[in-house]
């Protein structure tokens, strides 16, 4: 069988030279790192800032809430200082009742005792006045009589001395009236007297923001601010 002629090869060439490969992956590889750095990068920075904002946040409603917590303190430390002002009022006039309705037990048990504990505290001073007039409730006329004659015995007192009934003066009221002055017990107006000293005293220091029974609200208050940072 004849020999076919290859006219494609060449002899010439005793080795075969190395094929060369051409990588295609290389440039992919560099871009997806670097899309992958960016990623990063940008989830980072995405997520610094919202932490910064929801820092922030928390913040804010941290700081409303002290301020309705600090509105809602002093609301009620206003409120506790108006109860309290109300019951010292309640408690003063109640006592001021009592003492009222004790005084006139006592008056009404022992109508002339104060009238001569009054007369002999009196007389000392005035021994030298030539005449002291004692008026009171005509019904206690006769007790006070002997009684002011005993008293003005011991003080030394020598002048004349009249005890006289009136119908305008109540049971415990009396005047004593000598020359040139004279003395008042009146029952009703001391009563007028103390009960216009205590609406005085709170009215006093409801006007007054300075007035001591304030001041512990006052000072609850500028700490419920600085502790608020208000």
């Amino acid at each position: 069988m004849p020999a076919r002629f290859l006219f494609d090869t060449d002899f010439s060439r005793t080795t075969e030279e190395p094929v060369v490969e051409v990588s295609e992956a290389a440039p992919i590889d560099a871009y997806l790192a670097r899309l992958a750095a960016a990623s990063e990068d940008a989830y980072q920075r995405g997520y610094a800032e919202g932490r910064a904002a929801a820092e922030a946040e928390a913040a804010r409603r941290v700081a409303d809430e002290a301020g309705r917590l600090v509105s809602a303190a002093q609301s009620i430390l206003a409120a506790l200082d108006a109860d309290r002002e109300r019951i010292e009022k309640d408690a003063a006039r109640l006592a001021f009742v009592s003492a009222r309705k004790l005084a006139e037990t006592l008056v009404a048990r022992e109508p002339t005792a104060e009238i001569e504990a009054l007369v002999a505290e009196c007389l000392g001073p005035l021994r030298q006045a030539p005449h002291i007039v004692i008026r009171v409730d005509a019904r206690d006329v006769e007790n006070i009589k002997a009684e002011a004659d005993r008293i003005a015995h011991e003080r030394g007192f020598s002048g004349r001395l009249v005890v006289l009934g009136e119908p305008d003066l109540a049971r415990g009221d009396c005047r004593i009236e000598w020359a040139d002055g004279g003395i008042v017990r009146n029952m009703a107006d001391v009563e007028r007297q103390a009960f216009e000293a205590i609406e005085r005293y709170f009215a006093a220091r409801e006007a007054d923001p300075a007035h001591p029974e304030r001041a512990g609200l006052r000072g609850d208050d500028e700490a419920l601010q600085a502790g608020s940072g208000a």
